[in-house]
């Protein structure tokens, strides 16, 4: 069975799926996407993914020409028809085909979607952890835009990979925590608290972290939204990253220092087993 793709309403095999060399998402990466996961053909947090599409669809000002509802059908359809039990979905949206230039394209926006199998970690990779780097965030100035714009990310990614790490850490001209190349930032400092960088248009709203802080809050766990620096996060006790495909991945190594004990800690497999005990994963 081959992984799918859906485009301009059609679904194919995803290596027949084309676009064209005119489109802008290409030209100067005008679009935005989203990353989901389906469980048996149910969108886990389905509505959160598309009102932060909505948020950033409307921030570029690209009118999509289909309903949240109509991709939201699209999507469950192309994920039942993919065969998987656990798929990982993208929906991108550009600004649509034209030629180059400041003027928006006249036939509007293009919308694609592709599905292949979720890849998980194993439990004893799990347990093992990750490590992670920090990187100055030398990104463009709306990292709270879910653009197509992700070359520093990747650079970062490349940054970390070279030094045996997973994930890169960003942190600001004042050495405040942001987030990840791709996900979001977790850690417990000193005092057992745990923190996370507060909503303030530097980082991403990431949807697994909107869902860990509501599972958090029903379980009377107490989530600090607020600033903490690089030297702070190197005194934490536990850090975690957070998102759709990677759910919560604990971060045993930091910049080539152990994290706590060097091993997956107490608060990062409490706050997994309730995420995973959430309603949609029973």
């Amino acid at each position: 069975m081959p992984d799918l793709a859906w485009l301009d309403g059609k679904i194919m095999p995803l290596t027949e799926a084309r676009v064209s060399f005119l489109d802008h998402g290409y030209f100067y990466g005008y679009g935005v996407y989203e990353a989901c996961k389906a469980f048996a053909g149910k969108i886990y947090a389905l509505e959160e993914h598309l009102a932060r599409l909505d948020r950033s669809l409307r921030a570029l000002r690209i009118t999509p020409g289909r309903s949240g509802a109509e991709l939201a059908r699209a999507m469950k359809d192309l994920a039942v028809q993919s065969g998987y039990e656990a798929v990982f979905l993208y929906l991108q949206i550009t600004r649509g085909v034209g030629k180059r230039g400041a003027a928006a394209p006249e036939n509007g926006p293009v919308i694609t979607m592709f599905a292949t199998e979720l890849e998980t970690m194993t439990p004893a990779d799990w347990n093992a952890g990750v490590a992670v780097i920090t990187l100055p965030d030398e990104r463009w100035a709306h990292p709270d835009i879910k653009s197509l714009n992700l070359l520093p990310n990747i650079l970062a990614k490349e940054k970390a990979l070279e030094k045996g790490a997973q994930e890169a850490i960003f942190y600001n001209e004042r050495n405040i925590v942001t987030e990840a190349a791709s996900s979001n930032v977790f850690a417990v400092l000193p005092g057992e608290r745990l923190v996370t960088p507060p909503l303030d248009g530097r980082i991403l709203e990431g949807v697994s972290r909107l869902m860990i802080l509501r599972r958090a809050r029903e379980n009377d766990i107490r989530i600090e939204e607020t600033y903490f620096t690089r030297a702070e996060l190197a005194q934490a006790t536990e850090i975690f990253i957070t998102g759709t495909s990677e759910e919560i991945i604990p971060v045993t190594g930091l910049d080539g220092a152990r994290v706590g004990g060097g091993t997956t800690g107490p608060w990062t497999r409490r706050l997994y087993d309730i995420y995973l005990r959430a309603e949609f994963l029973k």
